[in-house]
């Protein structure tokens, strides 16, 4: 570095600095390629019901009580619903913000607004600048900061202020890094880094502050939401796309401290030395679930018995829900509270790099890490349950079970315990948890040269996971609270309606100040108390081998085994004693489960508590579960675990000659038990997992074009002829990989599954498995409160595979000897090959086994153009 006249680092000071831009559109469609039909806007659904009597559409407004418990509705003549019954704010958004369909679609109407054009318009800058500088012959220093902006528009389905996603990625980094020499076997470096990483994604900006009043909505409503928050409300229409619409600010903070000191001893080079890192995440959320989320289902409006099966896919039936104004139970007002979370991470090794012998190295270390607790800076988390909680209203709601008790349950065993505590609050510590400390790493490595052309490698290591910020983030209930909607509360007359959803207003968050009854009546999570760090052990051993003319040909075997893999499980499922066993539908069981019985919680629970648990009456699986006056209660378990062997092969061609190729193909499986079939399970089901890729190959290679000076053609050129054809060089990489495994449901199957996959000629989008092979697909029939035993996947059926070429064009064109202007043409997924996403896997639908062709999982052909100068 030289600036005239005020210093003169030649030598001593060194600074670069770079810069990238790109501006592009892609297509991107993550969305569902279905709307409603005109027809279906104006109530008729007539062509539905030409497809089979189970689309029948039922009249929730006749709904009577019948035998058993259960509820009637007459069916919609024709499967037409009359004018005068439309909610008017439904018929609004549908006229006014949802287009018409693209296409015909299916029969059934579903695949009628495929857009795979649908573009992402991205713009994206980064700059990096770094100074290094000679304090001495022993001191070395330098820093570099880095940062980038990356703003993005996407999801834009509807072309209006229904839809739409603007997204931002934007980075700044920083470190400064100190290499002392004490010795001249003795070295000390120091490294400080920071890092700020803002996540943040938003509606249009003309949805921001949407009058709700424009759709109908009363004011009263429209005032709930302050403006600055305020976005076109959230509709959900199963089966079809919707106008959800996420919103957040999330920036992350790292700083990390590193100091090694590296000692040469005769043999032996050491290292030793810890590591500091400190996560620091805060979050602002405006998602317009906080205007409103509507979810319309077939709930109201299958029939003619309130537990009948559903439409398949639940098509015009969701569609009608919404004509008719009338959103599910589960929908609701959402105010999502802040956060800012921390956790630090702590490190220490040493190592021993140890030249036993001229032919023998061995690698000798061991690593001790551990972390303190995730913490909210306010305390405004969950910390655990307490089982021991008896909540006050037990004694109350044991008399009101008394009087209609069901026969598996005694009343003295109908009990209201557990409840939640929080973080800082009652004596407790301001960590969700508390952390293990004794996470100790060996490692081993050796390599041994057998002759002079052949290198034998092994090694074997225990590598710790983590918990903390990077895991997940702290728990909020009671600090974000939900209002929840109720379309009635006896499930015979509406009360309520999308005229006038929360006439009550909304429930403000109360923190931690109902103690023990925080969310008594909804789904709780809550952090185990003594967590346990997963680990992996991964060993590996290669033979490598130059065979002559600049071949190097390695093979390697790679294994792993992982334990105390983690679990999500909610504890309070219908115990399997009381689910089905049939492998049918058992319509029996299901009546008696989902028999509505009189509710002993009616007036007990605190506001907030679902529809589900303060109606009039209550589904008789809800008073066997082990937690009645929950919905879900659901934590971590740590006993999941998984194990991957791999066979590698790697041959490479060093540069010579012009050019250099590099070959990798590897084999393997990797399974693991890291999920549970039914949730109240007592052990993870072992299964392929879906990371499982057994083949994988990729070649690459870079040639240098023999044109221009000193190559084969042209060798004597100078000048401007050698600058035109000179320079030129051609690389590419093409990568061949397995599909994943394609993941089920819980099915009928009464086939032999060798008979589900199809010959590489026999499949297409159309049919991607065999749907003939011994599926129930009647959507009347579909299982329903049974135990599952159908795998979740299998090995041999598999989604698309991976088959991309990339390549690229670069020309340098040399002035001098320390000039370079070079420009590159990059072609991504060179010839334009789709990932295809995974099939449909419903039986009960016309798209089962067929991919949906609106979206492909990988990008389309991407061309780069860029131009250099190196001096």
């Amino acid at each position: 570095m030289l600036i005239p006249k005020l210093y003169d680092g030649r030598n001593k000071t060194f600074f670069q600095y770079g810069y990238e831009g790109i501006n592009e559109s892609r297509p991107r469609n993550n969305g569902t390629a279905t709307v409603p039909t005109m027809e279906m806007r104006n109530g008729d659904f007539s062509k539905l019901l030409a497809l089979g009597s189970n689309y029948q559409i039922y009249n929730p407004f006749t709904r009577a009580t019948a035998t058993g418990g259960r509820f009637t509705s007459q069916p919609f003549a024709g499967n037409r619903i009359p004018a005068s019954l439309f909610n008017p704010i439904a018929k609004k958004v549908l006229d006014t913000y949802y287009p018409a369909p693209l296409t015909a679609g299916n029969a059934d109407g579903t695949n009628n607004f495929q857009n795979p054009s649908l573009p992402e318009n991205i713009t994206y800058a980064t700059h990096s600048a770094r100074i290094d500088h000679a304090v001495s012959e022993r001191q070395r220093v330098f820093g570099r900061y880095s940062w980038y902006d990356r703003d993005s528009d996407y999801n834009d389905y509807f072309g209006n202020v229904a839809s739409g996603t603007r997204f931002l990625f934007v980075s700044r980094s920083a470190v400064f890094d100190d290499v002392y020499t004490l010795t001249p076997t003795t070295v000390v470096n120091v490294r400080y880094g920071y890092n700020r990483f803002i996540r943040g994604s938003d509606s249009k900006a003309e949805a921001v502050g949407f009058d709700a009043t424009s759709l109908g909505f009363p004011s009263a409503f429209n005032n709930l939401t302050d403006a600055s928050t305020r976005r076109f409300p959230r509709f959900d229409i199963t089966g079809y796309q919707g106008t959800a619409q996420g919103g957040e600010y999330r920036p992350i903070d790292t700083h990390s401290f590193n100091g090694t000191v590296q000692k040469s001893i005769g043999a032996h080079f050491l290292k030793t030395g810890m590591e500091f890192r400190a996560y620091r995440e805060n979050s602002l959320f405006f998602g317009n679930d906080q205007t409103g989320r509507f979810i319309f289902d077939a709930g109201w409006t299958r029939g003619p018995l309130d537990n009948s099966p559903t439409a398949p896919g639940s098509l015009g039936q969701s569609v009608a829900a919404f004509l008719l104004g009338l959103p599910s139970n589960s929908s609701l007002i959402s105010r999502p509270a802040s956060y800012a979370e921390q956790s630090l991470s702590w490190g220490f090794f040493v190592h021993d790099d140890w030249k036993v012998t001229r032919k023998l190295s061995l690698n000798l270390g061991v690593r001790w890490e551990f972390e303190n607790a995730l913490t909210e800076r306010y305390n405004r988390s969950v910390k655990g349950l307490d089982l021991s909680v008896v909540q006050p209203f037990e004694g109350a709601a044991q008399t009101a079970y008394a009087r209609n008790p069901t026969p598996e349950v005694p009343v003295s065993q109908f009990l209201t315990r557990g409840g939640l505590f929080f973080t800082g609050i009652g004596g407790q510590s301001r960590g969700v948890y508390d952390t293990p400390k004794r996470n100790i790493m060996p490692r081993i490595g050796f390599a041994y040269q057998a002759d002079p052309k052949t290198v034998i490698r092994g090694g074997y290591g225990i590598f710790f996971g983590f918990l903390g910020q990077r895991r997940g983030d702290v728990i909020q209930s009671g600090f974000s609270r939900n209002t929840p909607f109720f379309a009635t509360t006896d499930n015979l007359n509406f009360t309520g309606s999308l005229s006038n959803p929360f006439p009550n207003g909304v429930l403000e968050p109360l923190g931690a100040a109902q103690g023990t009854l925080t969310f008594v009546g909804q789904s709780v999570t809550f952090f185990d108390q003594q967590p346990v760090m997963p680990y992996m052990q991964r060993w590996q051993l290669s033979i490598q081998r130059e065979v002559g003319q600049g071949f190097v040909v390695e093979g390697l075997y790679v294994g792993n085994r992982g334990n105390n893999v983690e679990m999500s499980q909610n504890l309070n499922v219908t115990p399997q004693q009381y689910l089905s066993t049939t492998g049918t539908r058992d319509t029996a069981r299901i009546n008696y489960l989902s028999a509505n019985l009189p509710n002993p919680f009616v007036g007990l629970l605190p506001s907030g508590a679902i529809a589900g648990l303060t109606s009039t009456n209550i589904g008789r699986e809800r008073l066997l579960r082990p937690y009645p006056h929950f919905d879900g209660v659901t934590h971590a378990r740590f006993d999941g675990y998984s194990w991957y062997h791999s066979a590698q092969l790697q041959v490479e061609k060093r540069f010579s000659r012009g050019y250099t190729v590099m070959l990798n193909y590897t084999f393997s499986k990797f399974m693991q038990a890291s999920e549970l079939l039914n949730q109240d399970d007592p052990r993870p089901v072992e299964v392929i997992s879906d990371a499982d890729r057994p083949h994988r190959l990729t070649v690459s290679g870079i040639w240098e074009l023999p044109f221009g000076r000193g190559k084969m053609f042209g060798g004597d050129l100078k000048g401007i002829a050698n600058g035109l054809i000179g320079g030129w060089q051609l690389s590419g990489i093409y990568s061949l990989q397995s599909g994943a495994p394609i993941n089920f449901g819980n099915v009928i199957f009464n086939g032999d599954v060798k008979n589900l996959r199809l010959d590489g000629d026999q499949q297409s989008l159309r049919q991607w498995f065999n749907v003939n092979a011994g599926f129930e697909r009647s959507s009347a029939l579909q299982l329903d409160r049974n135990v599952r035993t159908f795998p979740l996947r299998f090995g041999f059926l598999r989604a698309d595979k991976i088959n991309n070429y990339d390549l690229s064009l670069i020309k340098n064109t040399r002035f001098k000897e320390s000039l370079n202007a070079q420009f590159k043409a990059e072609f991504l997924n060179a010839f334009n090959h789709p990932l295809f996403a995974a099939p449909n896997t419903n039986p009960a639908v016309v798209q089962f086994g067929t991919i949906q062709t609106s979206t492909q999982a990988n990008y389309a052909r991407r061309i780069q153009l860029t131009a250099k100068f190196i001096f």
